[in-house]
């Protein structure tokens, strides 16, 4: 290490936005205390004997401090600042007297009543050689820095980056876990073919609606169930993958007719469910005919004039949170309409 007699002009390195956005990215800004952090600053202040050490972060406009031995304040403004030039450069930045430096003269810190004489920083380095900071410690007394005060001032900075990437890279496997539980859960949930809820979504969405019933957010729902009228035909006459193409092309314009609160499921192979708040009486009238119109598309889109679907509906009450109930008394209603058809 060099020792150096550093300008203290607080100039932005030439990477600043990215130095910036790797701060960012670290997310320790305005973070709480930290004991691994505090016992590096207070271990650091036995190791050189030295009152005040500060493991800073530079900001845009202030120099954070995450730790601090022998200091009551949490951050200064980063012009002019000591740890805003000692991140300019590669080194530890050593000033073994501010009285005799022409530019630290200068600083509050060294002009003010705080009487900085001395300051030693090592640049907090990332991996791909952002420096977002500084592990630095100062005196009120001018002193030397040896070359091998220096290496351990680095190797400390290094232990603060260490321990930054570690947490970052914990923080970034545990949302990576998280996501890929969410992913599983949703596919789970997912019906392949059609991309609905299929019935353990249904399942678990009956323990949800449960719970927003006795908390008084929903109120009644009509539940209708759908069978699909013709698939076996077609299955035998045409094939299964244009029996297939029958359900999803059925699903998409069901999706397309139904409200933002609505539910739809695909429960078995040609049979669904949807809950539908109840807002009104005309509902019911209003879910038969977008039925009819899902079901209208689908004939036009696959060509199959046989198609069709048959469906009942019953009352959901919140009263009265039934859904095996429920469910029995549209599945008969849906068997009766599809004996009409028949």
């Amino acid at each position: 290490m060099t020792l150096v007699q550093s300008k203290t002009t607080a100039l932005s390195p030439k990477n600043e936005q990215l130095r910036l956005a790797a701060i960012q990215h670290f997310e320790i800004l305005d973070t709480p205390a930290d004991g691994a952090f505090d016992r590096l600053t207070q271990l650091s202040g036995r190791i050189f004997g030295v009152p005040i050490a500060i493991i800073t972060i530079v900001d845009t406009d202030r120099i954070w401090f995450k730790s601090k031995l022998g200091l009551d304040v949490s951050e200064i403004g980063r012009d002019p600042g000591l740890c805003a030039s000692c991140i300019l450069q590669d080194d530890v930045m050593v000033i073994t007297d501010a009285k005799k430096d022409a530019v630290a003269l200068t600083n509050p810190l060294v002009a003010g009543e705080f009487g900085l004489r001395f300051y030693a920083g090592a640049p907090l380095k990332t991996r791909d050689g952002m420096n977002i900071g500084t592990f630095c410690v100062i005196d009120r007394e001018p002193r030397e820095f040896t070359q091998s005060e220096q290496a351990s001032l680095a190797d400390l900075a290094a232990i603060v980056m260490d321990e930054m990437e570690l947490r970052m890279s914990s923080r970034q496997l545990l949302l990576q876990n998280l996501r890929t539980v969410e992913e599983a859960e949703k596919e789970a949930n997912t019906d392949r073919m059609t991309g609905l809820g299929n019935r353990r979504a249904f399942e678990a969405d009956i323990l949800e609606l449960e719970q927003l019933i006795s908390l008084g957010n929903i109120s009644d729902l009509i539940i209708t169930v759908i069978d699909l009228d013709g698939l076996k035909q077609i299955n035998d006459i045409h094939g299964h993958a244009e029996g297939d193409r029958l359900i999803r092309t059925f699903s998409i314009f069901l999706k397309d007719i139904l409200r933002i609160n609505d539910r739809v499921y695909r429960i078995g192979g040609d049979e669904f469910v949807i809950f539908t708040p109840l807002s009104s009486k005309p509902d019911l009238l209003k879910i038969n005919d977008r039925i009819a119109e899902a079901v209208e598309k689908m004939r036009l889109e696959t060509g199959f004039d046989e198609a069709g679907a048959s469906f009942g509906m019953a009352l959901l009450s919140a009263a009265e949170f039934n859904v095996s109930q429920a469910l029995r008394m549209a599945d008969q209603k849906m068997y009766e309409a599809k004996k009409k058809r028949l």
